[in-house]
């Protein structure tokens, strides 16, 4: 009933609030269907907006699943599947942003870092 707070924790009070957070929740499933194409994404910790971007933390089960050949970017093959989806825009990111993901350039719109690997655990 509304009013309420998405699980986000932003307000929801009427239609268009209502349409805005499930478009950001379809971005974030569309997010969770790419990272599954080479693991299963563990340890997921839910997505906070923060300082105007969104940001998330998950873990793999192995090692070097988003490598691709002999590139020495571990997530190189995260890029790569990435780049060039398409996502709802017109939510709460700055005007101007692609409609589709973008992994490097000037046009670039998600960035991922690798926060620490198997071998360092």
């Amino acid at each position: 009933m509304i009013p309420f707070e998405d699980q986000a924790g932003q307000p929801i009070q009427d239609l268009a609030a209502w349409n805005r957070s499930r478009n950001q929740q379809r971005n974030w499933e569309t997010l969770l269907q790419i990272l599954g194409l080479r693991a299963q994404p563990m340890d997921l910790v839910m997505p906070v907006y923060r300082n105007g971007t969104w940001e998330f933390e998950f873990a793999i089960e192995a090692e070097a699943v988003y490598t691709v050949n002999n590139n020495t970017d571990p997530l190189a093959g995260l890029l790569n599947d990435c780049n060039g989806v398409p996502m709802l825009t017109g939510l709460t990111e700055k005007s101007g942003v692609e409609r589709t993901i973008s992994t490097h350039g000037a046009d670039q719109n998600i960035w991922f870092l690798q926060l620490n690997s198997i071998l360092e655990q």
